[in-house]
């Protein structure tokens, strides 16, 4: 037998070949042993909140009426039978002797004391009275001969009343132009923040809130504003709302959070009236979900709007899951009218008056929306004038930022008095404190937990000031100790001792941060006091 013989060439190719197979066996042995950093998933502490932002400015405030108001008001004046007489308003509660058009030394002092913002009498300039955006609310009058706004008299139960987020005095607009007669509502002004968030009148990409309201106020210093963090969601509905909350499904879908948030909502009345005991999986058929009400406690008082995918059909299948609903085309765009059973006194109807938007609203806030129409079921939309909150509401997301910022904006009125803290006086320090007139909130998921931001404005100065205060106080009373966990909670004092705020006037801007393990305690006691609110027994 001749001896195997193999050529040097055929030796070093087949060298080759094994070294370029075991190299491929090693890489494919790598990635499936030890995955590249980017398919890896990345470990977060629970217990660890973010850092907690720095705390941010709020832009100047300029009381000024909402410009689709001004047109309704006009419109009525222009069908008024008759001039009133002298020593009658134009308007109701508005307190003058004058048309909203007259110069400042031909109308009269408003009749109610407000705090607007100024340590000075009720006569001092610059004259503010109270009013509420779109309701019992003169327009506003030209600025007086010191540049100063001078505005009608209005409702004088308005504490709950809106403001407008303008330039501040680094601004590049004159604030006090904005709010005069002729005022378009679309100042040069570029706010003190960062162009996001800017609400339904926001002068050009405006920072927070744009949202006209009742005093003039000043602005606060900070870093740039982030979207939510100047919001008055109560500006965006009827006069008399109280709470306000946006939620921001389409932020929330794929995270823990947005099973979590639809738990905290089964247990309200309206949850259980339109879906039932079931989960009805809302955050995977709703993008934004607003709720708002002027009477928390009454369950037939809530209005509800939401921004959704689904189209006309897949919309009156998810409505009607429960309820039996009447579905017509009307002025105002598809009308719903419920058949069903529903709580005594509930009159509330179903109104779609642009597609992939939806309200559940009483008759009075869609007057003159309800009559029939031609048109589809599919195909109508609203082709009647709306009430001036209802042709503005779809701008309520800007609140929340555009591409990204907080998924949950939450506006209450509180009504400024002041409180006694009883059992918690000894334990807080502080026998008393004063509640702001109005508090927003708003939480925007990043990958550690939660960003909190928002604003707090007070009756007063004096308030402002006592309130922070009294809550640094606390704050270095509490950070740290755990006797205040056991009694307060850990998350509590967590949230608690990141909190910074800023102050001028009675303004205050706030941050703080919630880790994610705080967050879900939270959550978790929220359930459980709002199933205890409403009574809802356990699954």
């Amino acid at each position: 037998m001749q001896p195997l013989v193999i050529q040097r060439p055929a030796i070093g190719v087949a060298l080759a070949i094994s070294a370029a197979i075991h190299v491929v066996l090693v890489v494919i042995g790598w990635l499936v042993v030890e995955p590249p950093e980017r398919h890896r998933v990345e470990l977060v502490d629970i217990e660890l909140a973010p850092a907690p932002p720095p705390v941010e400015a709020l832009p100047a405030e300029v009381a000024r009426l909402q410009e689709a108001d001004r047109a309704a008001r006009t419109d009525e004046a222009e069908q008024a039978s008759s001039t009133p007489s002298p020593g009658e308003g134009t308007g109701v509660d508005a307190g003058v002797d004058a048309p909203p058009d007259a110069p400042p030394d031909a109308r009269s002092r408003p009749d109610a004391a407000i705090d607007a913002g100024v340590d000075a009498p009720v006569d001092a300039e610059p004259l503010i009275a109270l009013a509420d955006a779109g309701v019992d609310a003169e327009e506003i009058a030209t600025s007086d001969d010191g540049g100063r706004p001078v505005i009608a008299a209005a409702d004088a139960g308005a504490g709950d009343a809106v403001e407008v987020a303008v330039g501040d005095a680094g601004a590049t607009g004159d604030a006090t132009q904005v709010a005069t007669a002729e005022g378009s509502g679309m100042g040069s002004g570029s706010g003190a923040g960062s162009g996001v968030g800017s609400g339904a009148l926001a002068i050009e990409a405006g920072s927070g809130s744009g949202i006209p309201g009742v005093t003039t106020e000043p602005g606060v210093d900070g870093a740039p504003t982030t979207a939510g963090t100047a919001a008055n969601l109560l500006a965006y509905f009827p006069a008399g709302h109280t709470v306000t909350a946006l939620i921001r499904f389409d932020r929330l879908r794929g995270t823990e959070w947005a099973a979590q948030t639809e738990r905290l909502l089964r247990p309200m009345p309206d949850y259980r009236v339109l879906f039932g005991p079931r989960d009805a999986k809302i955050y995977e058929k709703l993008e934004t979900l607003v709720i708002s009400t002027p009477r928390p406690r009454d369950a037939t008082a809530t209005t509800l709007v939401a921004r959704t995918r689904l189209g006309r059909g897949a919309l009156r299948d998810f409505l009607g899951a429960t309820t039996a609903i009447a579905w017509s085309p009307s002025k105002g765009g598809l009308l719903g009218r419920r058949t069903g059973k529903v709580f005594p006194g509930d009159k509330r109807l179903f109104l779609s008056p642009f597609k992939g938007w939806f309200l559940f609203a009483q008759p009075g806030e869609v007057t003159g929306l309800t009559a029939a129409a031609p048109g589809t079921l599919d195909g109508v939309e609203a082709t009647a004038k709306l009430p001036p909150w209802l042709a503005g509401i779809r701008k309520i997301e800007t609140e929340s930022g555009d591409p990204r910022g907080p998924a949950l904006v939450l506006t209450l009125s509180l009504g400024g008095q002041r409180v006694e803290l009883g059992d918690y006086e000894f334990m807080l320090g502080i026998k008393s404190a004063p509640l702001p007139d109005r508090i927003s909130l708003a939480l925007e998921l990043v990958k550690q937990g939660w960003l909190v931001r928002g604003n707090i404005r007070f009756a007063s100065d004096a308030a402002a000031t006592e309130f922070v205060t009294a809550a640094q106080g606390v704050q270095q009373r509490i950070t740290g100790s755990s006797i205040y966990e056991r009694v307060l909670g850990k998350a509590a004092v967590h949230v608690v001792a990141n909190l910074s705020f800023a102050r001028t006037g009675p303004r205050v801007s706030y941050t703080t941060s919630i880790s994610i393990a705080d967050m879900r305690q939270l959550m978790a006691v929220a359930a459980q006091q709002l199933d205890s609110y409403y009574r809802v027994p356990p699954p």
